[in-house]
């Protein structure tokens, strides 16, 4: 006679009907069908948790998971997926993917996925020692094994900040396992101490993360790989702009060299040490760098040899803890980890470069990249002073030549490959080096595009290095922030700590635009340039769009006017950026281009193609002008959504 099933011998953890096996010691059910164990529990009804899947459910998810894992796709998208998934399947709002590197012996948060933005993103820069003496954590990891523990119960301090931060008050942890050695974890935070339901999303999690795994661990391989592929791209670019534009000035290609030298790297202080042959003293050349603000300062001083012998009497590249050199201390040099870099050049003069980071060490691969770079930058200074002993005609010729052909490639060479837009943008400058400015940066994932355009003070070579300095800040800093004014922000920062005390400073005017090419939408700041042009398609009809702001690197603050607006761009729709140099180019009577017979020549060839457009517009102006000198660069912008 067959055996009627009931509520409780229905296995709660994969709901199959299968007689389990019977009480255990413990209290616990023992199932047959999925060899696990669960709290034994009678219901009127079988109790089957919200989380637990059926046999279809599971091969649904695992093809899920499959489908993601197998996708190409970067780490950062990754792991944004993967914990959307993982949330939208357990009901569960954070969610945290922590990856380990071995090699600097450190466990990071790498993604934090939580409705609640704002904590998404206060939380992003965790960094856990792998250290025992962390607790459970790293005990997780070190074991391979999964655990659930209440906050309450850790003494390490980080979980009390951890709790505060995000309202946790117990932990799931899934290590996430590759040939046996975890290369990172999973968590799910819960609001409550006693969470019961954890047990069902260890199983589910578990069903998933070894697929996890393999994938995590190929896009590492990969983010690494095109890291080092995009470090000595960097290093060749910068290896370009340093060998051709500050041969004839040596502090400002010091500065270059060393602002470089920390975007390779997150290191928070880059430093030079340089002493010519018998000198008692050394030059000092500094630059910080806020990693969490992105703001940057430089700073030069001399000091007496005695006091940093040590380190002038290195021979190879070392890393060194700041704490045990008392030349650091000299330095005024702190943190975690110092790598030193020491060449000599051919006239005899000794330099050490020293980068420092606060928080963490630096890994191999950014150590052959700083290698890489070090000898580039020794060359450069070999270059530097074998050009000093040039003549004063042969240096002037040279000094244009070079700078000349190196600005015509820091200005972009072809347009950005964005779908569903056109672009158009050149510059002419005055004296064959120029000082405008105009450049398209598409983000990685091709969703938005930096324009921008400025003018900096002056012309001719000095305005030149001005403009390739503020273009490798640019490309730096749009990678990290969002907003328009605060990167703008931070390049009025650079210029005015760089430039303060120079006998002509250096200012610079800029628009620059954040447009959204999958909403449409542009954000946008400016910094004392003026106005900009709107041709709006469907009522053909033409917005002048004034910005407002402050001229960048007159003075140290300008928060006072913080600028931000934005705009919305339809199909058909045209904008039109330009420097001063367009109109204010005057004809033999003195009489301006002026805006009006721009925004003229802007409407009678809005019919063609932007870089057409453009064409005409200069077309129109040199007819206008004829042979009369050219005063200021002259620099266009178009974009059109198509």
């Amino acid at each position: 006679m067959k055996r009627e099933l009931t509520d409780d011998r229905i296995c709660l953890l994969c709901a199959e009907p299968q007689l389990p096996n019977g009480i255990t010691k413990n209290g616990r059910f023992f199932c047959q069908t999925c060899d696990r164990e669960w709290i034994l529990e009678k219901r009127k009804i079988p109790r089957i948790g919200k989380n637990i899947l059926s046999s279809q459910e599971k091969t649904e998810f695992l093809l899920d998971n499959l489908s993601l894992f197998n996708s190409a796709m970067g780490l950062e998208d990754l792991m944004q997926r993967f914990t959307e998934l993982i949330s939208a399947r357990l009901k569960r709002d954070k969610v945290a993917v922590f990856i380990t590197n071995l090699e600097l012996g450190e466990i990071k948060l790498a993604y934090y996925s939580s409705r609640q933005k704002t904590l998404q993103r206060a939380i992003k820069r965790i960094t856990l020692d792998y250290d025992l003496s962390y607790g459970v954590l790293i005990e997780a990891m070190a074991k391979g094994e999964p655990c659930f523990y209440k906050f309450s119960e850790q003494n390490h301090p980080f979980y009390e900040f951890y709790s505060k931060l995000t309202g946790t008050k117990s932990q799931l942890v899934i290590p996430i396992l590759y040939a046996n050695t975890a290369v990172g974890m999973v968590t799910i935070d819960y609001d409550e101490e006693d969470y019961s339901d954890f047990i069902e999303d260890q199983e589910i999690l578990q069903l998933v993360v070894g697929q996890f795994a393999v994938s995590l661990r190929n896009s590492l391989l990969f983010s690494k790989s095109e890291n080092q592929s995009k470090n000595f791209q960097s290093l060749h670019t910068a290896a370009l702009t340093l060998s051709q534009l500050y041969l004839n000035n040596h502090d400002e290609m010091i500065r270059m060299i060393l602002l470089t030298l920390s975007g390779i790297v997150e290191s928070s202080l880059t430093c030079l040490i340089e002493r010519t042959v018998e000198s008692s003293k050394a030059k000092i050349f500094k630059l910080y760098r806020d990693l969490e603000n992105y703001q940057i300062h430089t700073e030069t001083k001399t000091i007496d040899v005695e006091n940093i012998f040590s380190l002038l009497e290195t021979k190879e590249t070392i890393t060194i803890d700041p704490i045990t050199n008392t030349s650091f201390a000299n330095l005024g040099i702190e943190g975690k980890e110092s790598m030193v870099f020491p060449l000599t050049l051919e006239n005899g003069t000794s330099c050490v470069f020293i980068l420092t980071k606060q928080e963490n060490r630096f890994p191999q691969d950014e150590i052959e990249a700083l290698n890489a770079f070090v000898s580039l930058a020794r060359i450069t200074m070999e270059n530097s002073n074998l050009y000093q002993n040039l003549s004063n005609k042969e240096r002037l010729e040279k000094e244009i030549e070079i700078a000349k052909e190196i600005q015509s490639t820091l200005l972009p060479r072809k347009a950005p490959e964005a779908e569903g837009f056109s672009f158009g943008g050149f510059m002419v400058p005055a004296r064959g080096i120029g000082g405008d400015y105009y450049d398209f940066i598409l983000s990685p994932n091709r969703n938005e595009l930096f324009i921008c355009i400025g003018d900096v003070s002056g012309k001719g070579v000095a305005a030149g290095l001005v403009m390739a300095t503020v273009r490798t800040i640019l490309h730096s800093l749009v990678r990290v922030k969002d907003s328009p004014w605060e990167i703008l922000n931070d390049i009025n920062n650079y210029l005015y700590s760089s430039y303060k005390e120079a006998i002509t400073p250096r200012f610079m005017s800029m628009i620059l635009l954040r447009w959204n090419l999958i909403t449409g939408e542009v954000q946008f700041s400016g910094a004392g340039h003026g106005n900009f042009y709107h041709y709006h398609a469907d009522s053909k009809s033409l917005s002048v769009i004034e910005t407002v702001g402050v001229i960048l690197g007159i003075q140290p603050d300008i928060s006072a006017f913080r600028n931000e607006s934005k705009l919305r761009f339809n199909s058909g729709d045209t904008i039109l950026l330009y420097t001063d140099g367009a109109t204010e180019a005057r004809n033999a009577e003195g009489t301006q281009f002026g805006e009006p017979q721009l925004k003229a020549s802007f409407l009678s060839w809005i019919a063609l193609e932007p870089k057409n457009i453009l064409e005409r517009i200069y077309s129109e102006l040199k007819e206008f002008v004829k042979e009369q000198e050219q005063h200021d660069d002259i620099t266009m912008v178009a974009v059109r959504k198509i």
